[in-house]
């Protein structure tokens, strides 16, 4: 119940749906108003995000499927979260883990969030991360597979361009997902700060 992935996309959603409506000179709908205001809080367990409010145990029974929990703030702007509680997740989440089961979007989304906390070193580390299921072949492939596993491409695209470009709120300067100690020279064009 209440998964908090999932009621960070509808918060984000909604709000987004209410904002073009007003940009399109058009009042936001009340439905989506209420929806939103009667959203239930991110849930909290032990000062850290949880998968949802159900879930017992996840940080050594589940610690092998996406961590979704995350995505709230990396992939998603962050709307109804707690910077240092989701900052205790991504860190609990590096030391517990079980990596060599993950593959697909994960590290990517890792990767987002750590930047959005200003700590682009972890950031690098997730994308570089030596898991086989987040290796990619001569031809850009993840799997190992004949065909591209879009959620490991595309996530890895979207977290450079992130890095690179930005997001609403980012620091002020060229790259504000990579190191600035000049250990990384990033040019880009033609990218948009994420939201």
């Amino acid at each position: 119940m209440n998964p908090t992935f999932e009621l960070g996309y509808w918060r984000f959603g909604l709000r987004t749906a209410s904002e073009w409506s007003k940009r399109l000179g058009k009042e936001s709908k009340k439905p989506w108003t209420e929806v939103l205001n009667g959203l239930a809080p991110l849930p909290v367990r032990d000062g850290m995000y949880v998968l949802d409010e159900v879930v017992e145990d996840f940080w050594t029974k589940y610690n092998f499927e996406h961590p979704a929990l995350i995505g709230t703030y990396g992939m998603l702007p962050g709307d109804g979260v707690d910077k240092e509680t989701v900052r205790r997740t991504l860190h609990k989440i590096q030391q517990v883990w079980n990596f060599d089961r993950t593959w697909g979007w994960d590290f990517p989304m890792l990767a987002m969030c750590a930047a959005r906390l200003g700590e682009p070193n972890r950031a690098l580390d997730f994308l570089l991360h030596p898991s086989g299921g987040f290796q990619f072949d001569g031809r850009g492939l993840a799997t190992g597979g004949p065909y591209p596993y879009f959620p490991s491409n595309g996530a890895l695209l979207y977290a450079v361009a992130m890095m690179a470009a930005g997001w609403d709120g980012a620091p002020k300067t060229n790259a504000p997902g990579f190191p600035q100690d000049g250990s990384w020279t990033i040019r880009y064009e033609g990218l948009s700060p994420a939201p």
